[in-house]
C-alpha cells in the first residue's frame, strides 16, 4: 500500500508511526505542540501521545542538551531546530558531547537532531545556510540529508532506531515536493545509513547530488538524453559516512564525475568527493576528463530575488557546465529554461513520480 505525501507529510507520517510502535521515542522543538509545529512536521502528535512531545523555549543549549541526556539515558528522543543557525548555540552538546559519548565511555547513544537547512525566500545571509559540510566534518555523527519524501521517511525510520547520534538535515525548499511513499515498515527499516541510490543509470557521466540539486539534475535528463548523453544520477543521501564504492563504481563506468552541492562550492562535500575519485587510483585512470563540482556561490547568499536566481545552482547551471566539458563540448544540448521567475522564487511543489517517469 503506498500514499502520495509530500516531504513534510512524510517526516510527520513517520514520527507518528514510529512513537505508536516505541514508547521510549520523544520529540521536542520549538513550536512542536502547536497546530502546525515545526514547520507542520509534528501536527497532532501531542494529542495522540501527551507527555512525549515538548514544546521547547528559545535557549538551544539547553534543549539540545535535554535531548542529548534522554538519549545517554536510553531514550530515543527526536529534536527540531528550525534553522540551522540555531543549531550552532548547541554545538557543544552536539559535537563535543553526542559525537564523543560511545567512544569515551562505550555507551551507544541514540539522538536525531532534526536541522532544517537551505534557503526559503526573503531569509537572506542569515537564515539561509546549509553548514552540512561542518557536521560531516565530526566523527562520532552520522548525517543525513533527504531528497525526496520517500527517502525522508526511509531515512527517518533509520536515523530513530540506530543507535548513534543523527544529524537529519531537511531543505526546507523541498517541504512542498510530493512523491508515493510506501508503507511497508520491513522496506523502510531495511534502509541504512551509510548507502547512495542510483536514482537513473547511465554510461557518459556520473552526476552525484544532494537535496535540491537532485530535482534539478532530473530535470536535466530529457535534454541530456536527446543530445546523445547518458547521465547516471546518484542520490549521495548519507554524508558521513559517505557511500564512496558506489560513486566510484560509477565513475569507473562513465569516465566522467560531476558533483552537485546544496551548500557553498569551497571546501564542501564536492571537493571531498572529487578528491575521492582522483585519489583512488583505479578510478582516477577511468577518469576522461577533469571533474566538475558546482554549489552555491562562495558569499554570503542575497536577499534580492534578481540576485538569488543567479546564486543557487539550476538545471541551467548544470547544462551549461556539461557543455564545457571537453568531451561534450562539440555536443549540441537544447535545454530553454522555461520556468517563470517566480517559479524559480517559490518552494517547488513538483510530484517526484513525474519526473521518474521520464527516466528509462
Amino acid at each position: 500500500m503506498s500514499r502520495v505525501l509530500t516531504y513534510v507529510e512524510a517526516i510527520r507520517d513517520t514520527l507518528d508511526q514510529a512513537m505508536a510502535m516505541d514508547n521510549s521515542i520523544i520529540v521536542m522543538g520549538l513550536g512542536a505542540t502547536y497546530a502546525q509545529g515545526c514547520d507542520g512536521t509534528t501536527a497532532g502528535l501531542v494529542e495522540k501521545y501527551p507527555g512525549r512531545v515538548f514544546d521547547t523555549p528559545c535557549s538551544e543549549n539547553a534543549t539540545t542538551g535535554f535531548c542529548t541526556g534522554a538519549g545517554m539515558a536510553g531514550l530515543r528522543p527526536v529534536i527540531y531546530h528550525g534553522r540551522v543557525e540555531f543549531a550552532l548555540f548547541a554545538f557543544d552538546q552536539i559535537v563535543t558531547q553526542a559525537a564523543k559519548w560511545h567512544y569515551m565511555f562505550g555507551s551507544p547513544i541514540s539522538a536525531v537532531y532534526r536541522i532544517a537547512v537551505g534557503r526559503r525566500w526573503g531569509d537572506a545571509p542569515q537564515h539561509t545556510q546549509v553548514l552540512h559540510s561542518v557536521f560531516a566534518h565530526v566523527p562520532g555523527l552520522k548525517v543525513v540529508i533527504p531528497s525526496t519524501p520517500r527517502m525522508a521517511k526511509m531515512l527517518l525510520v533509520a536515523a530513530i532506531f540506530n543507535d548513534n547520534p543523527t544529524i537529519f538535515l531537511e531543505h526546507r525548499w523541498l517541504y512542498g515536493i510530493k512523491q508515493t511513499v510506501p508503507e511497508d515498515w520491513e522496506r523502510l527499516y531495511a534502509c541504512r545509513l551509510d548507502r547512495s541510490e542510483v536514482v537513473k543509470e547511465g554510461t557518459d557521466i556520473t552526476i552525484v547530488a544532494n537535496s535540491d540539486t537532485l530535482l534539478e539534475a532530473l530535470r536535466c535528463v530529457k535534454p541530456l538524453q536527446e543530445a546523445g548523453i547518458s547521465p547516471e544520477i546518484i542520490d549521495i543521501v548519507t554524508i558521513n559516512p559517505v557511500d564512496y564504492c558506489t560513486i566510484l563504481a560509477s565513475v569507473r563506468k562513465t569516465g566522467r564525475l560531476m558533483v552537485l552541492d546544496v551548500g557553498t562550492k569551497a571546501f564542501g562535500i564536492g571537493s571531498e568527493i572529487a578528491a575521492r575519485a582522483c585519489e583512488h587510483i583505479e578510478t582516477f585512470y577511468c577518469l576522461k576528463d577533469p571533474p566538475v563540482i558546482i554549489g552555491a556561490a562562495d558569499c554570503p547568499c542575497p536577499m534580492s530575488t534578481a540576485l538569488v536566481e543567479s546564486y543557487y545552482p539550476t538545471a541551467g547551471t548544470i547544462i551549461e557546465n556539461i557543455k564545457r566539458i571537453p568531451s561534450f563540448m562539440k555536443t549540441k544540448i537544447k535545454y530553454v529554461q522555461n520556468r517563470s521567475f517566480r517559479r524559480l522564487h517559490i518552494p517547488p511543489d513538483d510530484n517526484i513520480d513525474e519526473f521518474y517517469k521520464e527516466i528509462p
